[in-house]
């Protein structure tokens, strides 16, 4: 496992926290594919990848490898820029929203659902032309995506009765409103064995076949989760805390300034 912990560094887990080496002061945010692994630092505006560090667009929130490219998306800038790993250089920018927040790979790897932000718009886009194949517009600020076979499940920041994240499913183009809760959208992911993980304020739930159970613990706000073998890793920069889920149960692996972690 590994934790971007911001000014803390870099954290590696073998029985226990070691810090590993990072050019960056303040890593917070981990991509990784195969043995390829990418560190954000907004402070610095780079990503270190390998041996490189690229300069990147401030306000980088959400980040993914693809092939022999980095995919960053900005909501400073807001836009989805293309960089070549081996140059570290831009291939192409395109706009992505306004306040864009987060982006998943659809099936086969060949195109990207990017969520718009306040434009209300979720955007399909083509890979690695980065053209617009499709936009469908959802309730209030569409904020987290995750893909689960041939359906996307988006959450979606509105305001009916008071600040709400409500989870839409898509599918043929069409969407529909799953559930509802009161707060901010957090994180959503879909890992291997069918089960879709929500974060929304206060809130960590899971849900299978359109049922979900809420996780015990004291969250604040999750931002991120990554999955493998069964077990769920759960990043909550608002109570500095790194969360384990494994069969129903929650512990807190790491507590300080943790602003992401995966299984590495």
């Amino acid at each position: 496992m590994l934790a971007a912990c911001g000014a803390s560094g870099l954290l590696t887990y073998c029985g226990g926290w070691q810090p590993l080496s990072c050019p960056l002061p303040c890593p917070e945010m981990l991509a990784h594919r195969g043995d390829v692994l990418a560190v954000l630092d907004n402070t610095a505006h780079a990503v270190w990848v390998g041996r490189r560090i690229i300069p990147v667009d401030s306000g980088v929130e959400a980040m993914l490898l693809w092939g022999d490219a980095l995919l960053t998306l900005s909501g400073d800038t807001d836009c989805l820029t293309l960089f070549s790993l081996a140059t570290g250089q831009p291939l192409l920018t395109v706009p992505a929203g306004v306040y864009p927040q987060d982006m998943c790979l659809l099936p086969g790897g060949r195109s990207l659902a990017v969520c718009g932000g306040a434009d209300g718009l979720l955007r399909v886009i083509r890979l690695p032309e980065l053209w617009e194949e499709q936009a469908l517009a959802l309730p209030g600020s569409v904020q987290r995506v995750a893909c689960m076979g041939s359906t996307l499940y988006v959450l979606c920041a509105t305001e009916q009765d008071g600040l709400c994240c409500q989870l839409c499913r898509v599918q043929g183009g069409r969407w529909s409103a799953i559930a509802r809760w009161p707060g901010l959208p957090g994180a959503i992911h879909a890992d291997s064995a069918g089960h879709l993980w929500v974060a929304a304020s206060e809130l960590l739930c899971c849900f299978r076949q359109c049922e979900y159970r809420l996780l015990p613990g004291e969250f604040g706000l999750i931002r991120h989760m990554d999955s493998r073998g069964g077990k769920l890793l759960a990043s909550d920069p608002v109570m500095d805390a790194l969360w384990l889920v494994e069969g129903g149960q929650t512990k807190k692996l790491h507590e300080g300034d943790v602003q992401h972690g995966i299984f590495g």
